[in-house]
């Protein structure tokens, strides 16, 4: 008679298989962190995902098909969340991926539906680490990638996972994680060393997220404000944002927020052992330096319209277009890598300024919600109320610096 694992294991090929619904969609780049909460000002854990991608109009979705309730990042018009690129479940725990180019030799396509998986059905690190360890029989899985998951217990790790093997890297660990953070891009410390993406970007986040680490200042509002948007390329020398009257255009093809940068998901968890309600996902359908962090809880059920997965690009990722459109002059060919500098950080006429000016607003409002809650969780009612209007209230922001084209 079959083993229990080998038959659980069985039925998870079912499930991926069936998950899919559609062909599988490859993966491309990305910069991710795992962040515990040694490393942060606030304590809480962090989880970060810029998503570099072909398809650049993502969405979000609430979902309640499994054993946890979740709100995840999707291609546009995925309403069935059939493969989330990050998100956070009901249990506080949370997922995001990189694709690696240097585990196996083959290419990364079931990523998504496997954190689909793993967002229904898992509460803790451990639950992950025995979902890949059931899926390291042949054929379970088509993934190789660097996933980060945190959860409600003070778990925050880096699981390195090709098609058959995975290895643990655990932020929490002095010996894999000095500063208590992980940062990964397109590669995975176990694979082969010379292949793999991303080199320059896990070195640029890397001394980002150090220089917050050392200052105390390491926090959601600071990743996002200063690494998720960051535009430099430090072997070209070019620093755009530190002195934009230097050059007309930068080169954002190595940046951490690249041209082809789909979304931002950070997931700010709670203290081991806090109620997974507080759980706060913010998320920008963009180029970070085109939009601004909208947050959403999964206890609140529900996901703004303004975010919404549907046919049509969600209204604050049509924003993100129009703000995309002011800051690069052409997108034809290798020209749609060169970021108009002025357009983005000029003093007066910038929109990087007022994008902040409203994400500040934003986050303002959510830390001052917090402290009213204290201890005891808000009603699902007051969340979704509380998203939504600051959905509303960004997306008017962001439409009086590229306002909609009136139709006749």
């Amino acid at each position: 008679m079959p083993k229990p694992a080998v038959v659980r294991s069985v039925m998870l090929v079912v499930v991926l298989v069936a998950l899919a619904g559609t062909v599988p969609v490859p993966a491309t780049a990305c910069t991710t962190a795992v962040i515990s909460g040694a490393a942060t000002a606030d304590g809480r854990p962090l989880l970060w995902k810029n998503r570099d991608a072909d398809d650049l109009h993502n969405q979000v979705v609430y979902r309640e098909d499994g054993r946890y309730a979740y709100v995840g990042v999707v291609n546009q018009g995925d309403t069935a969340g059939l493969q989330i690129w990050a998100g956070v479940n009901s249990a506080g725990f949370a997922i995001m991926n990189s694709a690696s180019y240097n585990l196996d030799d083959a290419e990364t396509t079931a990523e998504g539906m496997l954190m689909k998986l793993a967002l229904q059905s898992c509460a803790t690190l451990a639950d992950f680490e025995r979902l890949l360890g059931e899926t390291n029989l042949k054929g379970a899985r088509d993934t190789t990638a660097n996933f980060g998951v945190i959860d409600a217990q003070g778990g925050a790790a880096y699981f390195e996972t090709g098609l058959t093997t995975f290895k643990r890297f655990d932020a929490t660990d002095p010996a894999a994680a000095p500063r208590g953070y992980l940062i990964r891009t397109n590669y995975s410390d176990t694979g082969t060393t010379d292949t793999g993406s991303g080199l320059l970007r896990r070195q640029r986040a890397t001394a980002l997220v150090d220089e917050l680490v050392a200052a105390g200042a390491l926090n959601a509002s600071t990743l996002l404000g200063r690494v998720s948007r960051d535009v430099a390329n430090p072997n070209t020398g070019a620093f755009p944002l530190q002195s934009p009257a230097a050059a007309r255009f930068a080169w954002v093809g190595d940046s951490i927020n690249r041209d082809i940068t789909a979304s931002v998901t950070l997931i700010s968890g709670v203290k081991a052992g806090g109620d997974p309600a507080f759980s706060t996902a913010w998320f920008i359908l963009g180029q970070p330096v085109t939009g601004v962090a909208s947050p959403v809880w999964v206890k609140a059920a529900s996901v703004p319209r303004e975010l919404a997965a549907g046919a049509e690009p969600a209204p604050l990722n049509a924003a993100c277009d129009r703000v995309r459109a002011r800051l690069y002059p052409t997108w034809r060919g290798d020209q749609k890598r060169y970021l108009e500098v002025s357009a983005l950080a000029a003093k007066d006429t910038g929109v990087l300024a007022p994008l902040l000016a409203q994400e500040g607003r934003v986050l303002a409002a959510v830390r001052a919600a917090e402290q009213g809650w204290g201890a005891q969780p808000p009603s699902a009612e007051t969340l979704r109320q509380l998203q939504a209007r600051l959905a509303t209230e960004t997306l008017a922001a962001i439409d009086a610096i590229a306002p909609p084209r009136r139709t006749p």
